[in-house]
């Protein structure tokens, strides 16, 4: 059985740094309604990525 080794993090940077810190201090949570869970992913480049993939798919 072949184990496999967890996913390091990437090296954060300090725009990525600046907003995880925004996002665990509830900086972002006051403009979005109750309902919606407070869950999320950890910020990754990965995560990043995906997500500026996805905008810009939107604003073809």
């Amino acid at each position: 059985m072949c184990e496999v080794e967890p996913e390091k993090p990437a090296p954060t940077d300090p725009g990525t740094a600046e907003l995880e810190a925004v996002i665990h201090a509830g900086g972002f949570w006051r403009l979005v309604p109750e309902g919606v869970p407070r869950v999320y992913d950890p910020v990754t480049r990965e995560l990043l990525e995906r997500v500026l993939h996805r905008l810009r798919r939107g604003a073809e």
